[in-house]
């Protein structure tokens, strides 16, 4: 075993997870604290993660992380952008529409887009000089296993009801576990 792996954890950052995890592992000072996680950090994976700058507030974070530390190639730890597709914005449902134009940097109405459901693929792989992998038709989160999944994203809930992977679901899981191993 690599000595220098000793004692280091992989680092699993779903949807909002990933960035912040982008965040820790930063040495640059974020809000008044440097964490320099990647001293502790042998992997990251990303899965579902918005990754590209968009407008507004809730992607101030987003955009920091990428201008100050743009690339996975800076860090010394092995990173991986995992993404899904197979929910078109528009045959989605409204969630999904409304959720890929929040996504998007150039004001798009978020209806020609593909991705999980929550997060289009462009802005999912777009974490630069990390691994991309592309999982086909799954799903953000497993909608119907929480209170009230059904009622805040009904299409999205219906369709992991009827089978449809999410990120954590065996099928998909067996494709991006492996780059956990380094």
């Amino acid at each position: 075993e690599d000595d220098e792996l000793k004692g280091r954890v992989a680092l699993i950052g779903h949807s909002a997870g990933g960035w912040i995890s982008r965040v820790y592992l930063s040495n640059k000072d974020y809000g008044g604290k440097c964490y320099d996680g990647s001293r502790l950090v042998h992997s990251l994976i990303t899965l579902g993660t918005p990754h590209e700058n968009a407008p507004g507030p809730a992607f101030r974070g987003i955009e920091w992380i990428n201008r100050e530390t743009n690339a996975a190639t800076t860090l010394s730890t092995n990173c991986v952008a995992v993404g899904g597709t197979g929910y078109k914005g528009d045959e989605s449902g409204q969630l999904t529409q409304n959720a890929y134009s929040f996504c998007c940097p150039n004001g798009s109405d978020g209806s020609s887009y593909d991705g999980d459901g929550l997060t289009p693929i462009g802005s999912a792989l777009a974490f630069e000089g990390a691994k991309k992998v592309v999982l086909e038709d799954v799903t953000h989160f497993p909608w119907s296993d929480v209170f009230g999944g059904d009622l805040f994203a009904p299409d999205l809930a219906k369709d992991y009801n009827e089978g449809r992977d999410w990120y954590g679901s065996d099928d998909a899981l067996d494709q991006w576990v492996g780059y956990l191993n380094v």
